[in-house]
Order: structure tokens, then C-alpha cells, then sequence
């Protein structure tokens, strides 16, 4: 999902999918802190996300593991 296009969402469907990315992420084994970070960047594909995480990535590395491959996309 790009920025522009979570603008569009709802307030109600922005705030269920951010939960959901949130709840996603810390059950995937993410700290809360770094978790609510990484839902927040809805850039970022959820499921590319959690095989980083359960690869043992951290939060921070994800992130710009991440941004770098889109950039060079």
C-alpha cells in the first residue's frame, strides 16, 4: 500500500490496519517499540515484513532493508 493510497482509507479502516499490522508484527516476535514503528510504514509489504522477522531480522535493519530494495526497484 503506498502513502497516498492509506490517505484514502477511513479513519475507522486506517485504524484497523494499522492494529492489525501492529498486533501482526509483536506476535512475530518484534519489541512493541520497534512493532509500531514498522506498522506505521504501510510502504513497507506486511508479509515481507514477517519473514524478516522470523528470519530474526531486528526492527530497525527491516526498515532499511526494506526502503533500500524499493528504492532500487
Amino acid at each position: 500500500m503506498t502513502a497516498a493510497e492509506f490517505e484514502l482509507l477511513t479513519e475507522a479502516d486506517a485504524e484497523c490496519l494499522l492494529r492489525r499490522r501492529l498486533k501482526t508484527f509483536i506476535a512475530t516476535g518484534a519489541d512493541p517499540g520497534k512493532a509500531l514503528i514498522l506498522a506505521a510504514q504501510v510502504e513497507l509489504p506486511e508479509a515481507a515484513v514477517v519473514e524478516l522477522l522470523q528470519f530474526g531480522f531486528a526492527g530497525g535493519l527491516i526498515h532499511r532493508l526494506l526502503y533500500a530494495i524499493e528504492r532500487a526497484a
